[in-house]
């Protein structure tokens, strides 16, 4: 039994707890209320007001790839004007126009903010809980800017996926998929059917990255016993699925064509599409293929294990039961991938056996659990690259686990081994310590009080925090204790 029960589970399921921060009722009461309703993507200060006027005008989020595609359509012609004058200025001159005309708007602003609100909302917003299972599912269906020009695009991406929290996993698998972001990070607006009249015309390649990871990652796994062919299959029914971004992706404009996810017919291969042994005819030129085999995959048996499992890795252990997994999987398929009650059982399952296992915070997970206990201000500043880190999502990125740079879309691992390492923790530490600089000039108490909640009043812990010279000290002494590091 966890020396604060509350404490325990409110860190294991959310963000944790603030000073004075109690959970009214029962926990579960209190947690399964999160899940039932969206709260706003907001500016949230310390006591829940909206801080919006304390940040500049490029703070405003793009709310939807409506908005992304015409920034997007706007920053290709930005570039194009840019390099036309560059041909005539020098080297450095051009370097800097780039970085103020095309870098900080189009690329590091994007970023900034939406991590900047999606941390806001979490660190001082009314439903953490909610916001631990949202970044799960963000982080499921990842997109990066590794290898794409994505960054307009991450933040509606999470908005698309979060819209769809309290529906069904097959509406949430369609809007993760068919967008943008995802269609852009995965190279399937490069994607052209063979016998499609463009692929005739202009020998287009087929692309199967897509096609690919929606079964390997986002659904089913490879214990869903697809074949190559399969994957050929799907890939082919995902063709024609694009982006209208008016000239940045069409020379020629479709007149009255909506911003957004696009179906370019003439790059979809024709016919029918057969995929683990279901047809999918070719309707209205191949335009339904996508949506019907996507929710084949949201609900095949094998897909309410496989992100059965990945739930509980995440909440409740890196192997957890398989008893514990069946009881999600039941309720998955009992409601046909009902979100709300999947994570409801995530939650019943962590009640039951959260004590007898443990999970290591990631340093996404740790950061904003940080913020919380201390009541350290979540970091304002905009970014500037070269000048230090302490911005939002520099802050990640220093943590190693950056806001938009997963090196693979199979996401950031939840693993303990993948975190433990000297250098990640080494990363904390430095940055426990900037955080207790914070605070310098306050007592201690509340320091030593939630030490006391987490690991008991005679524990070494509070021993030695309330023992710290400074506040500085207690909080990096807080903040790296392997109480705190794992929950």
């Amino acid at each position: 039994m966890a020396n604060d029960e509350a404490l325990f589970l409110a860190r294991r399921l959310g963000y944790g707890l603030r000073d004075g921060e109690a959970v009214s009722g029962s926990f579960r009461d209190w947690a399964v209320a999160q899940l039932k309703a969206i709260p706003p993507l907001d500016f949230y200060g310390p006591d829940g007001t909206n801080i919006r006027s304390k940040f500049p005008a490029e703070a405003e989020p793009i709310k939807d790839f409506a908005e992304a595609c015409k920034a997007f359509e706007i920053y290709r012609k930005t570039i194009e004007d840019t390099q036309k004058r560059g041909r005539s200025i020098p080297q450095q001159e051009f370097n800097k126009l780039m970085d103020s005309k095309v870098q900080r708007p189009f690329k590091y602003f994007p970023l900034w903010r939406d991590c900047l609100v999606s941390v806001l909302t979490a660190v001082n917003g009314p439903s953490p809980v909610f916001e631990r299972f949202w970044a799960f599912w963000v982080n499921h269906f990842t997109v990066a800017s590794t290898n794409s020009e994505i960054e307009l695009f991450v933040g509606p991406h999470g908005r698309n996926i979060r819209r769809r929290m309290t529906g069904k996993f097959g509406d949430m698998l369609h809007d993760a998929v068919i967008n943008p972001a995802m269609l852009t990070y995965l190279d399937n607006v490069q994607s052209t059917g063979p016998h499609s009249p463009q692929g005739k015309q202009h020998d287009g390649n087929l692309n199967e990255n897509l096609a690919r990871e929606v079964l390997e990652l986002h659904t089913m796994s490879p214990s869903g016993g697809y074949t190559q062919k399969d994957v050929v299959e799907a890939a082919l029914a995902l063709t024609g699925w694009q982006l209208y971004a008016g000239r940045a992706t069409h020379p020629q404009p479709e007149p009255g064509e909506p911003y957004g996810p696009f179906f370019h017919v003439y790059r979809h291969e024709p016919g029918a599409r057969t995929v683990m042994g279901k047809t999918y005819s070719g309707t209205d030129q191949g335009r339904n293929q996508a949506a019907e085999m996507l929710a084949d995959f949201a609900a095949h048996p094998q897909t309410a294990k496989h992100l059965s499992w990945k739930l509980l890795r995440h909440f409740l252990a890196d192997d957890p039961p398989a008893e514990s997994i069946a009881r999600i999987e039941q309720v998955w398929n009992r409601t046909s991938g009902d979100l709300v009650a999947i994570h409801t059982a995530v939650i019943d399952e962590v009640l039951a056996k959260g004590h007898d296992t443990a999970k290591f915070t990631t340093p996404q997970n740790w950061l904003i659990q940080s913020l919380r206990v201390t009541g350290a201000e979540v970091p304002t500043s905009t970014p500037y690259p070269g000048t230090g880190h302490f911005w939002i999502d520099g802050l990640l990125e220093e943590l190693g686990q950056s806001y938009n740079k997963c090196p693979q879309p199979n996401g950031w691992s939840d693993l303990k081994a993948d975190w433990i390492s000297k250098e990640m923790l080494d990363r904390r530490l430095r940055l426990s310590y900037i955080l207790g600089s914070q605070l310098m000039g306050l007592k201690a108490d509340f320091i030593v009080s939630y030490a006391e909640r987490l690991a008991g009043k005679e524990s070494d812990l509070a021993q030695m925090v309330a023992r710290a010279p400074s506040i500085r000290e207690a909080t990096t002494l807080l903040l790296c204790s392997p109480q705190f590091l794992n929950v």
